[in-house]
């Protein structure tokens, strides 16, 4: 064998070789494509529901021994077309007496006919009841689990969105929370 067929064939072996070296260099490339697509798109749904809308439905104990009905948007984003769905009537002490006039907190417009915006921060207060009035009602109708809220809304962009959420004021034991002024019952 002479100098230029040994020449030849370490110029194929080497065409192969870097042939084979530049396709796995494609791969590994691919690959790290393929984590960065995946890390951006974990980054931009982490973005997105950071500035998403977010309403909650909560029981609050502001002034002592009353019992509140607070719907808040506590995202950062737009909620807008916010409609309400209550597992069982919301009823207070005065409006579950069969000769009264005063309906049930679940009737009141806002939630039965919804809202139409509610702004980043936002929050409409309803009052419910005094604690101790309620606890003996929610037993009465047996609403040991509470009462399960599902609000349903949209981003200025049009996401929809839907999330439960129980009403249970017979998990706050009426010694437990604070008086107005500031000292515990």
């Amino acid at each position: 064998m002479d100098l230029a067929s040994i020449a030849q064939v370490v110029s194929a072996v080497g065409t192969v070789g870097l042939t084979v070296l530049f396709g796995f260099q494609l791969r590994v490339f691919y690959r790290q494509v393929l984590v960065n697509r995946d890390t951006l798109k974990e980054m931009r749904e982490a973005r997105l529901s950071h500035e998403r809308p977010q309403v909650v439905v909560t029981a609050e104990y502001r002034h002592g021994t009353l019992v509140e009905v607070v719907i808040s948007n506590i995202g950062r984003g737009d909620a807008k077309d916010i409609t309400f769905e209550f597992s069982a009537p919301m009823e207070s002490s005065v409006s579950y007496r069969r000769d009264s006039e005063v309906i049930p907190l679940s009737e009141l417009p806002h939630f039965k006919e919804g809202l139409s915006y509610l702004a980043p921060g936002a929050e409409i207060t309803t009052v419910w009841d005094y604690h101790a009035n309620l606890v003996p009602l929610l037993r009465e109708m047996e609403l040991h689990e509470g009462i399960m809220v599902t609000s349903r809304y949209e981003s200025l962009t049009g996401e929809p969105y839907e999330t439960l959420w129980t009403i249970n004021p017979l998990l706050l034991p009426g010694g437990l929370y604070a008086t107005e002024t500031g000292t515990t019952e």
